[in-house]
């Protein structure tokens, strides 16, 4: 049976040390007065009983409430494995700031006569106020997070709302290039999926066609991606539109609601949404305005402006920088001549086009 290694010990021992001295200091200052009030006259054997006593006592009390610390960090530490970080980070802010008000507040009381009874009524108050703002802070975390720019699934206590805010379809999951668009960067804000486009996709992925169950998975996956990889802050909110029967309509009416926009796939969805005052993210749209300016098998008419690196080529460039590299240029320098489009290229550094030098009038011109 394998042994637990026992990680709290060291803690224990500097507790008990510190019990022990402090014990052994009480019993010295005990064994003082106690020799003082019987008036043996040997106050030496007086103090130094009272100390050892003193430090026996230390260390059994020290031990005991080291365990006690070490058992109790344990305990919260599992309590709070599962709990968000930014829940964790807000109730900290929140206590800081509610004992920091209280002394604020109750810092003149510190002034007033009978200190004893002062102090600790201060300091009972800022305790209270300390686990208040906690509460508070635990309480709105996935809010606070919100707002700092935290990712992931937030529970929040208060709707997404305002152009940053944008609501997802059953279409754009499905469609999934949504995770792709956000690992680029492009997507900022909130995310907010409405729990009756999560039935729609679980209905989906419990379909008898394969396609259809495909087409669910796939959305339910592209979901946790954006949850779990942390790609873009996402709310699940619960909220219904009373009588709205039909799910593009529910839709459409919690985006006006919100003063969101909408991501969909749904041509006829974004059309609708659209007429009633919607702005419409349209991922088909995306992808047609970042497309190629031209596809293999065009042809075109460029400029040769050098030789290229290998032997035999020229380089051309489109209006928009496009570098294009032409077989069998390397004596046309200089030259406007058609080329045919025969591959592209396309990496985080751009797009870069290979032609080859052709014939013929049916051509694109491109400078």
């Amino acid at each position: 049976m394998a042994v637990r290694p026992r990680t709290g010990r060291p803690m224990v021992e500097v507790l008990r040390l510190a019990i022990v001295l402090l014990f052994t200091a009480a019993g010295h200052a005990v064994g003082t007065g106690l020799d003082d009030l019987l008036g043996r006259g040997e106050p030496e054997t007086t103090r130094l009983v009272a100390s050892v006593l003193g430090a026996l006592t230390g260390y059994l009390a020290g031990g005991w409430l080291g365990r006690a610390v070490v058992r109790g960090v344990d305990t919260a530490g599992s309590a709070l494995e599962h709990v968000p970080a930014a829940k964790l980070v807000a109730a900290c802010i929140g206590a800081a700031l509610g004992a920091l008000a209280g002394l604020v507040v109750l810092l003149p009381v510190v002034l007033l006569p009978y200190q004893r009874y002062t102090v600790p009524v201060m300091l009972l108050v800022v305790l209270v106020l300390a686990y208040a703002g906690g509460r508070l802070g635990s309480a709105r975390g996935a809010d606070l997070g919100r707002f700092v720019g935290v990712r992931g699934r937030l529970d929040v206590r208060t709707p997404s709302r305002g152009s940053g805010v944008k609501v997802l379809d059953t279409s754009a999951l499905v469609d999934a290039r949504v995770v792709d668009v956000a690992r680029a960067g492009f997507l900022e804000g909130t995310l907010v999926v409405p729990t009756f486009v999560l039935d729609e996709l679980q209905a989906l992925a419990d379909a008898g066609e394969d396609h259809r169950r495909r087409s669910g998975r796939r959305g339910l996956e592209a979901l946790h991606m954006l949850q779990d990889e942390s790609l873009v802050a996402v709310e699940v909110t619960e909220e219904s539109v009373p009588g709205v029967a039909e799910v593009d309509a529910k839709l459409a009416t919690l985006c006006r609601q919100r003063g969101a926009a909408l991501i969909t796939t749904d041509g006829n969805l974004a059309r609708v949404a659209e007429i009633g005052g919607v702005r419409v993210l349209n991922l088909h749209a995306l992808a047609d305005a970042v497309r190629p300016p031209v596809l293999p098998g065009e042809r075109l008419v460029v400029r040769l402006v050098r030789p290229g690196r290998d032997a035999g080529q020229g380089v051309a460039y489109l209006d928009d920088g496009t570098m294009v590299v032409v077989e069998g240029g390397a004596g046309r320098i200089g030259e406007e001549l058609p080329v045919d489009v025969t591959s592209i290229v396309q990496n985080r550094q751009g797009r870069m086009l290979f032609a080859s030098c052709s014939g013929g009038d049916d051509v694109r011109t491109r400078r």
